[in-house]
């Protein structure tokens, strides 16, 4: 039985989502040993998502069975304002099981990932869409430049784009090469082989410069590309293999791994560096808001449109919902 009416039915407009959408994926699962620093990790993330992302965005965090202290927080952070859509699972997923989920769900045009351990800097978004725009049949780009490509020397679609010709080699200054190991705790060997490795370099038209290859650690693609590429396996929690799929169909449907020359992302890993403490000290220090893109007005009655914006203006809200309780009260008892 049903009694009264619902308000939703009264003008009340769907959400209208941005252009950008932006993902991040967490598993904290304690916060002990490897995890022990993982909420100042996870803050310095969201933070820096935030402070250096200038365009307007909606942020989805699909927490991936992390522990009671973080999925507080990211209540915390979401009540607060700063996350658009949280999920929230008992149990782990895995990363390509959490991927199926976000890359389906994400109603964005263009769809951005992260783990939920990078660090990003001012300037990345633009940086990525100048490569996402500018080339053609681009698939995935990373924000940092790759390193280590799942598919370097065996991708395809690279060879069906670009001539020889057109492809120079790029050597990263050793700053770039030392923050990259950092990230991952290389051995000195790898170090060294990095250092000493250049990398392959491709230009468009207007100038703009991207590296051949990506990571799946953080990247922005278009919503329609991700989704050619779904479901994903997922029978384990953090598998090279299963996240090896996910490039190999991005490749095999014809479309490019590219990166930025400039690391515009840090992999942060586990804890934050001395190197980088500065960076997050400056972002943890700013409050940056995070404003609601006004839906668009429904077509309707003038009065009942009116009405509609006059209830949802924050002076008057609390008691036009009051209002309606009391009205709701006094109908159902009749």
């Amino acid at each position: 039985m049903r009694i009264g009416q619902n308000p939703a039915r009264i003008d009340t407009p769907a959400y209208t989502p941005q252009k950008i959408g932006l993902a991040s994926l967490v598993f904290i699962p304690h916060l002990e040993g490897y995890f022990q620093h993982g909420l100042n990790v996870l803050r310095a993330h969201l933070m820096s998502l935030h402070a250096h992302t200038e365009t307007p965005f909606d942020l989805l965090v699909f927490d991936n069975g992390s522990c009671r202290e973080v999925k507080d927080f990211l209540n915390e952070m979401q009540a607060a304002g700063w996350i658009r859509w949280l999920i929230s699972s008992e149990v782990n997923l895995g990363k390509t099981g959490a991927l199926n989920w976000i890359l389906s769900a994400m109603p964005n045009p263009v769809i951005g990932y992260s783990d939920s351990d990078v660090f990003f800097r001012r300037g990345w978004l633009q940086a990525s869409l100048d490569i996402l725009e500018g080339f053609p049949q681009v698939g995935i780009v990373t924000a940092q430049p790759c390193f280590f490509d799942i598919l370097r020397g065996e991708g395809k679609a690279a060879a069906g784009v670009f001539t020889p010709e057109q492809i120079d080699m790029y050597s990263p200054e050793a700053w770039v090469v030392e923050e990259y190991c950092r990230g991952i705790n290389a051995p000195a060997d790898l170090r060294q082989r990095y250092l000493h490795t250049p990398l392959p370099l491709v230009r468009n038209t207007q100038g703009v410069a991207a590296v051949l290859g990506a990571s799946h650690m953080q990247f922005i693609a278009y919503r329609e590309v991700l989704q050619q590429v779904l479901p994903l396996p997922a029978t384990r929690g953090l598998s090279p293999e299963e996240d090896r799929v996910f490039n190999q169909r991005i490749d095999d449907l014809g479309y490019l791994h590219l990166s930025t020359p400039h690391p515009w992302v840090v992999h942060m890993g586990n804890t934050i560096d001395t190197q980088l403490q500065p960076e997050v000290e400056a972002v943890l220090h700013t409050t940056v808001p995070t404003p609601s893109q006004p839906a668009a007005t429904p077509a309707g009655s003038l009065p009942r449109r009116w009405l509609g914006r006059l209830a949802k203006a924050k002076p008057f809200k609390r008691y036009f919902v009051q209002l309606y309780n009391a009205l709701y009260e006094i109908y159902s008892e009749r």
